[in-house]
This record gives C-alpha cells, structure tokens and sequence, in this order.
C-alpha cells in the first residue's frame, strides 16, 4: 500500500481532479439530497476532508477521487476561504484494481447516520437501493437486497423513525 502524503486544498484546486467512475452516484446522492442540508460550520470543522486519508486513482494525468465528497467541493469551489486553502489533506494514490466500493459506501452512511434528522431518509434509502445492486449487496451485506431494516441498522435508528419520517418524495 501506497503511503499517504499530505497536500493542500489549493494544491488540489490547480490539479485536474474528477469523480472516480466507482462511486459516481454515492457522490450525486451525496450532493444532491445530503449537502444541502448539511451546516457549513459542520462541512468545514468536521468533514472527512481533515480527519480520513483522501484516496485517488491517478491515471492519465487525471486524478480520481474515490471517497471524501466534501473534499470535491471544496477544491472546485472559486469561494474557499483563504485559511481553508492552507489546510492539509491526507491523500494516498492507489491503483484502480485496489478499488473499495465498501469505503466510499460507508463513509456517505456515516454521514447520513450524523444528520439523519435533517435529510429526507426516505428518499435517500431509495436512492441508495437503486445503485445498490445485487453483486454489491452480497458483496456488502451477504444478501441479495437492501432492506429497510439494514439501512436502519447502519444508520443507527429504528424502522419504526424511518416510516414515521416525511418524505418530500421518493423517486
């Protein structure tokens, strides 16, 4: 395994950094139905982009990021504040074959476990059970399906919260 070694936000910004093909949909869902109603005080003080190695696929010259969606956001944004830029980040390259959906997948579950209260649960579990298919739920849980009670149990709440929860719509 490749050695992590430690960049800057604005080294990251001035590098051609794309989302790894792998996890694609766990980032849209990630940007799309958790950001939104995550704090910027919480994306900036405790997102994973300080505390967990980043990891990156390099290949043609391109650099794809594997996990740490924030991180994305944060290097693609023009508005980043000046002491952000500064910061370090752990990154490690790895080659694609070395490739883990399992990390991508449960770092985005951390996150909906910390805000559960504030996102459509819902809406995510059904968007998760659409790029959720049969080989990486075996893969992941030993069982063909995603269940709502799994979803329940890696979010640390109870099925009886989730079905109580309004959902804006599942799509």
């Amino acid at each position: 395994m490749n050695p992590s070694k430690s960049l800057t936000v604005a080294k990251l910004q001035t590098t051609p950094v794309l989302i790894f093909e792998g996890v694609l949909e766990l980032y849209n869902l990630y940007t799309c139905h958790i950001r939104p109603f995550i704090s910027e005080a919480f994306k900036l003080k405790h997102s994973a982009a300080w505390t967990k190695t980043t990891l990156f696929i390099k290949e043609d010259k391109k650099w794809f990021l594997v996990n740490n969606f924030e991180l994305f956001h944060l290097i693609k944004s023009p508005d980043v504040d000046f002491n952000v830029l500064g910061q370090k980040v752990s990154v490690r390259y790895i080659p694609k074959d070395q490739f883990n959906f399992d990390i991508s997948f449960y770092e985005l579950i951390d996150l909906i476990a910390q805000h559960n209260k504030t996102i459509d649960i819902r809406l995510v579990y059904s968007q998760l059970n659409q790029i959720l298919d049969q080989e990486i739920n075996q893969k992941l849980f030993g069982k063909n399906i995603f269940a709502i009670t799994t979803f329940c149990q890696l979010i640390k709440i109870n099925e009886q919260t989730y079905y109580k929860r309004p959902s804006e719509g599942v799509l």
